[in-house]
């Protein structure tokens, strides 16, 4: 094999590789070399890996930085979207915390319960079921906004209209408001009747400030705040943030607060207004249904959950409750004729606060997104008895939407086998009418990149493996559980319909994931987008004019592998794959269709694979667990587990304009300007100076950074790259300006996400449930099938282990080839005595002295990155 080489890299190795336990923290494809503490319940089994890791991210989760010392009472430390500061994905600040955290704390903390109830076995120490999820769901609710007024008493819940914007710069000058276009919320009395006494909606916010960082709460608490306001274009870099209850105290102090960015009101009245993502809460009820089905689930939090479920209702409909259909027409009423019964984008609602008006409002999504449907949270909730509902009609809705969803993963499958974007029923968020053409979906048209296009909200392999992850566990379910006819998308019962579905889906991933010789891996990270599926005629069809291609790989983002991981095991599983039916796999047996695109891999394995392969759902398994063991030989560390990245659109730091209306002058917080021209920045200067920060301090840590970052940007400025904001950062012309931020790429980031350990440990805890006899690092030839009888005792005293009788000079793992995994080895058994066959440690001796020692591993070493030519070394 060969390394892509540079000075530096060489160096660098060279000049650690001086002592073994130096080596070893440096190469990049070490087993577990960036871990340097005890692994609290060992890693030889899938379960001790995930006690492990908990014991990081949720048991040492304070101390570790992932968790605030704030609490919501009895609970967990309210988690961080990541433990580092300086990221911007959909949050602008790594100390927000989203729903999106909360919910996978609550899939965590399910999975441990199970595994300490149910999977002792499979651990070497002793496991205490401490019915984790009961506190995770009480870390949940700190994410359900308590100041809510009069929401549940008001009477009438609104919905008066305003068209979406093409740009930020729209706004508010057109379609700010049209009072004489209000409609109202149709279900809303269906709720109050059911949950009377309720103080709100029991549906969470999406975005909280942890520790009040920007400074809209008191002192270090726990603050809502939101972002996103202004249409399509509007990226996380053009936000404008401000706190859920608007008091008039910030922005223009006592008139139009901060609120009047986004309105034309010269007096804007206290208010409070909040925003749901669905597929949040739709992960907690699919958390809380696996605690049922693995029986360590709490009576208190099911009843939760199910009344979470029924209140997502809301999520069922048109963002105004207008009828869905092609030719929409503007009606001011609100009828169950704008459900959809797909999970939209949110659902929105808010009212007066602490004054006399009693106004209240809420509106649905007319946009709906492939990766924000979890049709096995509607199964969920229609055939768990324990998930009661009880507002009318909640089953009923939920037997529809599980047969909406479905069909709507069936019309929008790629000829490929990836998903494509979704639908909206509302063309611009306008309710324009639609481009000639225009395929739809029970009345609603195909939208590439629904709800966002800076950049396109579909490039993301996320979205597929999440999306998918729900399908393939579905499928898993409803065999198990003999529902395989309850609903019949497309006209076949619902396990042939899924089947359909992953078996072109998963023919694809492990058509295109790599898994190099080095013990590396890559897989798809970003797709784009061609064509249109066809117009639904309520069976699936092939949608030969939809197609996908790979734009880029990736290795570091460790949810979205272990997501693509957990798909797989859940397939595996469903089709009948057995543990001893990975044996023979090899990385040739993966990663066929791969051409190009990996920076030093020439070449993928040799095999592709189609839907009705025999052997497809074998191949998932044999990759699930060759993706589970490599990245965790590869991103174990000391917090968690993490691989370094690189980000050029952090330019847009120092870059970004934020449009702010002409007639606005205020303040933030700390006193940072918000008017017209600023940038990034300039509204959050707490980044470069934590004496600016109203509430938590920015650390040097995160300080230091930006500072790297800035400098970076500099030098990249200086030699001509520009941000020119005339382009979404996924258009070609975006993308052409961010990759001269040469050096700003080359900053080094190592980010420990949140939502990334709730995947890894969750894909773990699937494999440790689902496959109890695979154990990780055990290849074919170690994973022999079950004897048929019952082994004999030996009569004899066992012969010394065969040796071939040649050497085969630095193959100290004897599998044919020199490689990096041979220095891994012996360093492995240099520093913590894991043993070598005897023929190992005849090839390990490289300097022919009849000793093995760090001088072998070195040479070795030397060898792989070829300033050895030869053995053996004299």
């Amino acid at each position: 094999m060969h390394f892509k080489k540079s000075k530096a890299v060489l160096a660098a190795i060279m000049a650690a590789a001086m002592t073994a336990s130096a080596m070893t923290a440096t190469i990049s494809a070490s087993a577990a070399t960036r871990r340097t503490k005890t692994e609290v319940f060992g890693d030889s089994t899938y379960a001790e890996r995930y006690l492990s890791y908990y014991d990081d991210v949720i048991t040492n989760g304070q101390a570790n930085g992932y968790l605030s010392e704030n609490t919501n009472g009895s609970s967990f430390g309210i988690p961080f979207h990541a433990r580092e500061e300086v990221i911007i994905e959909a949050p602008d600040y790594g100390h927000e915390t989203t729903s999106e955290a909360m919910s996978y704390i609550v899939w965590m903390a399910a999975m441990r319960d199970n595994i300490a109830a149910n999977h002792s076995d499979q651990v070497s120490k002793s496991v205490t079921n401490t019915n984790d999820l009961a506190k995770a769901w009480k870390t949940l609710e700190a994410m359900i906004p308590t100041v809510q007024d009069n929401f549940w008493s008001g009477g009438t819940v609104s919905a008066q209209y305003c068209g979406e914007y093409d740009l930020p710069q729209q706004c508010p000058g057109e379609w700010a408001s049209e009072p004489d276009k209000t409609a109202s919320n149709p279900i809303y009395s269906k709720f109050t009747s059911a949950y009377s006494g309720e103080k709100g909606l029991y549906l969470m916010h999406w975005l909280g400030d942890v520790e009040n960082w920007y400074g809209f709460g008191k002192g270090t608490e726990f603050t809502f705040i939101n972002t996103f306001q202004r249409g399509e274009q509007e990226s996380c870099w053009e936000t404008v943030p401000h706190p859920c209850v608007e008091e008039l105290e910030y922005g223009m102090k006592g008139t139009r607060g901060m609120k009047g960015i986004f309105n034309r009101d010269s007096q804007v009245a206290k208010q409070y207004a909040y925003t749901n993502a669905p597929d949040a809460e739709d992960r907690a009820i699919q958390a809380v249904f696996d605690s049922i089905k693995w029986g360590v689930d709490d009576s208190s939090v099911n009843a939760l959950a199910g009344k979470m479920g029924d209140e997502c209702r809301n999520n069922m409909y048109d963002k105004y409750y207008q009828e869905i259909g092609e030719n929409t027409s503007w009606s001011n009423g609100g009828s169950d004729k704008g459900k959809h019964y797909l999970m939209n984008w949110y659902t929105s609602w808010g009212g007066a606060h602490n004054g006399t008006d009693s106004w209240i409002w809420q509106i649905g999504c007319s946009h709906a997104h492939e990766f924000y449907q979890n049709p096995l949270a509607a199964y969920a909730l229609v055939t768990e008895s324990k998930l009661a509902m009880k507002a009318s009609g909640a089953k009923e809705d939920y037997t529809t939407s599980l047969k909406t969803q479905l069909e709507f993963y069936q019309w929008l499958q790629s000829a490929d086998g990836p998903i494509a974007g979704g639908a909206t029923n509302s063309y611009k968020g306008r309710y324009e009418a639609y481009p000639s053409g225009v395929s739809t979906f029970n009345g609603m048209m195909y939208v590439e990149h629904p709800v966002y296009a800076d950049p396109g909200s579909n490039h993301w392999i996320g979205n597929q493996v999440w999306a998918v992850q729900r399908l393939a566990e579905l499928y898993y379910w409803c065999l198990e559980d003999g529902n395989g006819s309850l609903v019949t998308p497309g006209g076949e019962n619902m396990d042939k319909a899924l089947e359909k579905i992953l078996d072109k889906w998963v023919a694809w991933f492990v058509s295109n994931t790599v898994l190099t010789e080095n013990g590396d891996f890559y897989i798809p990270s970003n797709l784009d987008w061609s064509g249109q599926p066809d117009k639904w005629s309520g069976k699936q069809s092939d949608n030969s004019g939809l197609t996908c291609k790979i734009t880029g790989y990736g290795n570091t983002d460790l949810g979205c592998v272990s997501s693509l991981t957990n798909t797989l095991i859940y397939y595996a599983k469903a089709k009948g794959a057995k543990t001893a039916d990975i044996a023979g796999y090899t990385e040739d047996s993966v990663g066929g269709a791969y051409k190009s695109g990996i920076d030093g891999v020439s070449k993928g394995g040799s095999k592709t694979y189609s839907a009705g392969d025999a052997d497809l759902p074998k191949v998932s398994l044999y990759l699930a667990h060759e993706l589970l063991d490599r990245q965790w030989e590869l991103g174990r560390d000391d917090l968690g587990m993490s691989r370094p990245d690189h980000n050029g659109s952090l330019a847009r730091f120092f870059s970004q304009p934020v449009w702010v209306p002409e007639d606005f002058d205020g303040e933030m917080p700390n006193g940072d300007a918000i008017k017209n021209g600023i940038n990034f920045l300039d509204i959050r200067s707490m980044y470069e100076d934590s004496s600016k920060c109203a509430g938590v301090k920015t650390s040097d840590e995160a300080i230091a950074l930006v500072k790297k970052l800035r400098e970076a940007y500099d030098k990249d400025v200086a030699n001509g790259a520009k941000w020119s904001n005339n382009y979404s950062a996924s258009d070609d012309g975006g993308k052409a300006e961010l990759e001269k931020f040469e050096n700003v790429a080359d900053v080094e980031l190592n980010y420990h996400r949140f939502w990334h350990a709730g995947d890894c440990m969750v894909a773990m805890g699937v494999m440790a449930e689902l496959y109890p006899d695979m154990k990780p690092g055990e290849t074919s030839a170690e994973n022999p099938t079950e004897p048929t009888d019952e082994p004999t005792e030996p009569t004899d005293e066992p012969t010394e282990e065969p040796t071939t009788g040649k050497k085969d000079y630095g193959d100290v793992d004897c599998n044919g080839k020199v490689d990096i995994i041979d220095v891994i080895t012996l360093n492995k058994n240099l520093m913590v005595g894991e043993p070598l066959t005897a023929q190992g440690k005849i090839n390990a001796d490289v300097d022919d002295n009849g000793v093995v020692d760090e001088v072998d591993s070195l040479n070795i070493l030397k060898y792989v990155v070829e300033i050895l030519e030869s053995f053996p070394v004299k």
